[in-house]
């Protein structure tokens, strides 16, 4: 998308479109310190639910470690097979853990801007490399925001944890005079409570971050008015194009519309510039129902139309001025039309009982009883 009016002036909200194609690139909301937060709050859970587990299998890594024979450390074709035995219970504590730590970062981070892949943040872009605008970078607004951001963080995180290991400076202490494996158990109950009050201070921190995070993402995606206006161009295409597209349409529609001129009931005419064609399904429709309308050569042709089928044409020049102006194609006609064109196709049904019979065509009756209301005065 062209960037002819600058960064500026972009004081205009992204279109659809915008956000779309920022989001196929790669560029999307984040609040990546939600995944941090989260990561602590597992951690702290694990350790408080499990944590005596975690620390008996540790104990007894540590235990098989400590007790293995002499002659088997010496043996190198004995080693790697003691070693993994050795490793085997640490291992079986610590992997669960690690993997949990993961899935939850990751659908923690997944939280704010949801899931997507693209490949596009993998192309090389030199511009990165470029020392002047690193250094531009360096001193803007979104780079100073981070800083402030961060300080803010370590502010407040660190004086949860200054307190925390102030206020239970005696716990830990105590800890060392404690026999094995009180001390353990101990000193994972105060890991767990010092990572949950790191993660609830962390988490507050956080969400006060993400309506920043948000802002920030949609103040980058604002627009120019220029922007705006090439995406549509670009959307709708050159206006040679719509013209076009236009005319076909209008084309179908006149085709269309000529298909129901020769199953109509009744042609209503001006009788040169204005033409109607009415059509009326008893039991089907509540009224009669516009199928075709024009003037000009749209008239004449639906005329045509009208004669080739043998679709009666009735001259009602007020009433067919009414009908063009004040009713849609596909609509019915108006409760305050019911009575004219009651008296047309009245006249119309005679008119086909006597073709039928073989009789002289009836008299068609007075133009008055075909005008409309004042109010339908065209």
């Amino acid at each position: 998308m062209s960037d002819t009016s600058g960064g500026g002036d972009r004081t205009e909200q992204a279109t659809a479109r915008r956000l779309e194609k920022a989001r196929e690139e790669g560029t999307i909301v984040r609040a990546h310190a939600v995944a941090g937060a989260a990561v602590l709050l597992a951690g702290a859970f694990v350790l408080l639910v499990g944590g005596a587990r975690l620390v008996a299998l540790l104990e007894f890594s540590l235990r098989s470690g400590l007790g293995l024979p002499a002659e088997q450390m010496r043996d190198p074709a004995r080693l790697i097979a003691v070693a993994a035995g050795v490793m085997r219970p640490g291992l079986t504590a610590l992997v669960p853990f690690l993997l949990l730590m993961a899935a939850v970062a990751f659908v923690a981070d997944l939280l704010i801007g949801g899931w997507i892949f693209s490949t596009r943040p993998l192309v090389p872009d030199w511009s990165r490399i470029d020392p002047v605008q690193g250094f531009g970078r360096l001193f803007s607004g979104p780079a100073l925001a981070e800083i402030v951001k961060a300080l803010v963080k370590s502010a407040v995180v660190g004086a949860v944890a200054f307190w925390l290991v102030r206020s239970r400076a005696a716990g830990f202490l105590h800890i060392a005079v404690e026999s094995w494996p009180y001390a353990t158990q101990h000193a994972a109950g105060l890991a767990a409570e010092l990572l949950l009050a790191l993660a609830v201070a962390l988490a507050a921190v956080t969400v006060l971050e993400i309506p920043y995070q948000m802002w920030s993402f949609r103040d980058r995606m604002k627009m120019s008015r220029q922007e705006i206006k090439d995406e549509h161009r670009e959307l709708e295409g050159s206006p040679q194009t719509r013209r076009r597209i236009r005319g076909l349409r209008l084309k179908r529609a006149r085709m269309r519309m000529m298909t129901e001129v020769a199953k109509a009931d009744v042609v209503v005419t001006n009788p040169q510039h204005y033409a109607a064609a009415l059509a009326y399904r008893e039991g089907r429709m509540r009224a009669p129902q516009l199928v075709a309308k024009g003037t000009g050569l749209i008239a004449l042709r639906i005329r045509e139309v009208a004669a080739e089928h043998g679709v009666p044409v009735v001259e009602a020049p007020p009433l067919t001025r009414a009908i063009c102006r004040y009713v849609e194609l596909g609509d019915e006609i108006p409760a305050g039309l019911y009575g004219a064109v009651a008296e047309v196709l009245a006249y119309v049904y005679r008119l086909r009982a006597a073709r039928d019979a073989g009789r002289p065509a009836p008299v068609v009756p007075p133009n008055r009883l075909f005008e409309p209301p004042a109010e339908f005065d065209a």
